[in-house]
C-alpha cells in the first residue's frame, strides 16, 4: 500500500506563488516528504529565501524567477525542468492575487490584473503540465482554488470569479484525464492568514477595518 512518504518521494514538482503563504508551506512540505521543488513567484528574492532555507535543512529546492501571467515563461519553466529532470510529476498552480472592493469602484484593470494571475496563470500552467503529463501517462496537476470559488464572497468579485472558474476547470480536466493517467485535483482554502490580504490592492475599503473582521 502506499504511503505519502512514497506518494512524493524522489518526485518533481513545480509550485508557483511559492515564495509566501500556502505555497511557501507545499514546498516545504513537498520537500520533507523527499520530492524536489522548483520554487516559482514573481518574488524572485523570496522565493530564493525559501530555497536556501528547503536546501539547508537537507532537501532539494531551487528558486525560479516566474510571472504566470505570461504564457511563454510557464512553457520554459516546464520544458526546463522536463529538460533537466526527465518528467514533472506535479504541477502546484497555486500563485493568487485580490483586489477588495465592491464593483462600482473597481475598474476593468483591476479585473485584468487579477484575472491574468488567479485564472489565465492557472491557465498556462494546467495547459502546458497536462499537454506534457499526457504524453508521459502520469502526472497530477493541483489547483489553488478558494472557499470564494464555492460560496460568493462580496468585495471580492473578481477574486471570486476567478476562483470559480479554477474550479470549474479543475473538475471538468479531471473528468478528461481520467483515462490518460493525469490527474486533476482543486484545493478549496478557507480564511488563511497567508499575507494575501496584506498585499492586495484594496479599492474605496478600509482594508484594515476589513481585515480584522476575518475569522483566520
Amino acid at each position: 500500500m502506499e504511503t505519502i512518504m512514497d506518494a512524493f518521494k524522489e518526485k518533481i514538482a513545480i509550485v508557483t506563488g511559492g515564495a509566501s503563504g500556502i505555497g511557501r508551506a507545499l514546498c516545504e512540505q513537498l520537500c520533507q516528504l523527499g520530492a524536489t521543488v522548483l520554487v516559482a513567484d514573481v518574488n524572485e528574492e523570496g522565493a530564493g529565501q525559501v530555497a536556501s532555507g528547503i536546501n539547508k535543512t537537507g532537501g532539494r529546492a531551487r528558486a525560479v524567477h516566474l510571472d504566470v501571467a505570461q504564457e511563454e515563461k510557464v512553457q520554459k519553466l516546464i520544458d526546463e525542468t522536463v529538460s533537466e529532470h526527465g518528467r514533472l510529476d506535479y504541477m502546484f498552480n497555486n500563485a493568487g492575487i485580490c483586489v477588495i472592493g465592491e464593483e462600482r469602484d473597481v475598474s476593468l484593470d483591476h479585473w485584468r490584473s487579477v484575472l491574468d494571475v488567479n485564472l489565465f496563470g492557472v491557465i498556462y500552467g494546467t495547459t502546458a503540465a497536462y499537454s506534457l503529463m499526457v504524453k508521459q501517462g502520469f502526472g497530477h496537476i493541483v489547483n489553488t482554488a478558494s472557499l470564494a470559488g464555492l460560496i460568493p464572497a462580496t468585495q471580492e468579485i473578481s477574486y471570486t470569479a476567478s476562483k470559480y472558474a479554477v474550479v470549474g476547470i479543475s473538475n471538468a480536466l479531471r473528468m478528461e484525464g481520467a483515462d490518460l493517467g493525469v490527474k486533476v485535483s482543486v484545493v478549496c482554502p478557507g480564511f488563511v492568514q497567508t499575507g494575501i490580504y496584506d498585499a492586495s490592492l484594496a479599492v474605496n475599503v478600509d482594508k484594515k477595518k476589513l481585515v480584522a473582521r476575518i475569522p483566520f
